[in-house]
């Protein structure tokens, strides 16, 4: 009996899954009120104005009662590990997070910093929407690249 092996050279294609946005756990509120039914877009790409780029993955949930929401991860197939499956170009935001109570027309809550190459956090992420309050910048504690603008204060749920 002769046993045949048969040996592989060379790098075979691996499916490989690259997260582009991180999970965000989230309450939305209004003067202090929870906003229920607000829906919450997380969008792997945008641009500097907040819009989902059109090659961008997203998810969309919506607020329970008390404005607590849950989206994300997002994550993009590759074949190969030396395959970029996103590219970010200045005019592009690398992920972010847009709000709507309308159901129709949504404002950023948080836009990561354009003129900024930042990373996408592998632990989870809570926000603190506060739709009353003025559009500011805010860094994500721990990760000093990560800066972002809108209502929304974002923290990671643990440090590097």
């Amino acid at each position: 009996m002769y046993i045949m092996y048969a040996g592989l050279a060379g790098c075979v294609p691996w499916p490989h899954h690259y997260l582009t946005a991180p999970r965000i756990t989230g309450t939305v509120v209004k003067a202090g009120q929870p906003v229920a039914g607000a829906r919450i877009h997380l969008a792997d790409v945008m641009d500097e104005s907040g819009e989902t780029a059109p090659t961008a993955r997203k998810l969309e949930v919506v607020t329970d009662a008390q404005g607590h929401f849950v989206v994300g991860p997002i994550r993009r197939f590759a074949w190969s590990a030396h395959v970029p499956v996103l590219t970010v170009t200045q005019n592009t935001v690398p992920w972010g997070l847009r709000l709507s109570t309308d159901g129709q027309s949504f404002r950023a809550g948080w836009l990561s910093d354009p003129s900024l190459f930042g990373e996408v956090l592998e632990v989870p992420v809570v926000a603190t929407c506060d739709l009353s309050a003025a559009s500011k910048s805010s860094v994500i504690e721990g990760y000093k690249s990560l800066v972002g603008n809108g209502p929304c204060t974002l923290a990671a749920e643990s440090k590097k």
